[in-house]
């Protein structure tokens, strides 16, 4: 991400905006004056759906090429996986969002199931696999739950999107990574992907923007993370995701509130070996922004 503030010939559309936001987060004025009606809080499967209101938003996120090819699917080590046990495999989506790696895993030969905790992105998902004709089945359930939800189990489990944190807590945690690795048979990979926390806390960079204006269906928007970084790791980490639409002159902004409890990569390590997991390949480096951690049953 880079902020996307000028472009020749002097501010780009919406950086106006951008400056004020950014002026507005560095004296630490953010924080209660974001419109409550729309702020979105929780922490997914055990308050309420964080991602209420959020799903319809949330495909702004990715460029055309990653819905169009995928996103944590093309990631180094999870692609490595992938292309070496080769298509036709059974593959969980056990973190789909709103479909999108589902769906090109499904168009590459893949097998697919897709579940998540969050029932308006399941809705979502549920969309676009018809309008693509995908028969993939997918569901609203949590990783705890999956093994009683689910007779099927699969070469490799996926929990991407740095969904894992939403199991909030050492053993909320832990209890998620045994329901992933109960699903997969024996042989099969569990995969979880997140965001590099240590990076993002040593740098606190309070606002990140997308580095580019997304253009769809004759609507512009401009996509940044506000961050609260604490002072600590392991507090409570919140990110304001900010969708900002253009009209004419006009900027519709679509706000929502996202609580995250990070974990270090030596963190995870521990859990995955206390739910019976042992990490067999990584993408880790810490000057990544993300990384996958690719596991088989101990």
């Amino acid at each position: 991400m880079a902020c996307w503030l000028r472009r020749a010939g002097g501010l780009a559309p919406g950086a106006t905006v951008l400056v004020w936001l950014w002026r507005r987060v560095s004296k630490n004025q953010v924080v209660g004056e974001w419109d409550t009606e729309r702020v979105l809080s929780g922490r997914l499967g055990l308050v309420a759906d964080p991602y209420h209101g959020l799903a319809a938003d949330y495909d702004w996120i990715f460029d055309d090429g990653a819905l169009a090819g995928g996103a944590a699917v093309n990631q180094p080590a999870t692609a490595r996986l992938l292309q070496r046990i080769g298509p036709a495999r059974d593959v969980l989506d056990a973190a789909c969002g709103t479909g999108v790696d589902a769906a090109v895993l499904a168009r590459r030969g893949f097998n697919v199931r897709a579940a998540d905790g969050s029932e308006a992105m399941v809705e979502v998902a549920a969309a676009r696999f018809r309008r693509e004709g995908l028969a993939i089945p997918v569901q609203h359930c949590l990783w705890a739950d999956l093994p009683a939800a689910i007779d099927e189990r699969f070469d490799v489990v996926l929990c991407t999107g740095n969904a894992l944190v939403h199991a909030v807590g050492h053993d909320a945690m832990v209890q998620a990574l045994i329901g992933l690795r109960r699903m997969a048979r024996p042989g099969g990979h569990v995969v979880i992907d997140s965001r590099n926390w240590e990076k993002l806390h040593a740098e606190r960079r309070i606002v990140q923007v997308m580095d580019r204006v997304k253009m769809r269906g004759g609507r512009r928007c401009v996509v940044l993370y506000a961050w609260e970084v604490p002072d600590r790791l392991d507090e409570e980490h919140i990110a304001h995701l900010v969708f900002l639409f253009e009209d004419g002159e006009r900027i519709e902004p679509h706000e929502y509130r996202l609580s995250f409890r990070p974990c270090t990569l030596g963190e995870l390590r521990e859990r995955l070996e206390l739910a019976g997991l042992q990490e067999v390949d990584t993408d880790y480096g810490e000057a990544v922004d993300r990384y996958a951690v690719i596991a088989v049953a101990a």
